[in-house]
């Protein structure tokens, strides 16, 4: 996303439509998205317990807090193959939630 889109509430995407043209660009619902739970997550202080439905992706710090451990943690699961992040262009990692919630229901022993 570029910096200078000040509002990201005003993209609208219809039903089943994937990405759309707003200012003379193409994006896509999946950028929009994470770039507005990042900054409702980031801007607000909710506890990781108890967050809102709503939020689908979260940021490498909230996703570690999410699941009790270390974001040093996060990345050396990432990269023995347990957890999967988003790749963002000079953006901290981002988690899908329902990864998360899988991860975290395995109950992967700590060692």
């Amino acid at each position: 996303m570029s910096k200078k889109w000040v509002d990201l509430d005003q993209v609208f995407f219809p039903v089943g439509v994937s990405s759309v043209y707003f200012e003379g660009r193409r994006v896509s619902k999946q950028d929009i998205q994470i770039d507005r739970n990042f900054r409702e997550v980031m801007s607000s202080d909710y506890d990781v317990k108890d967050l809102p439905d709503h939020i689908n992706y979260l940021p490498r710090k909230k996703a570690a807090q999410y699941l009790k451990v270390s974001e040093s943690t996060l990345i050396r699961y990432h990269l023995d193959g347990k957890l999967k992040w988003i790749t963002r262009r000079n953006r901290t990692p981002i988690y899908k939630r329902e990864e998360l919630d899988a991860f975290k229901s395995k109950g992967t022993p700590i060692k």
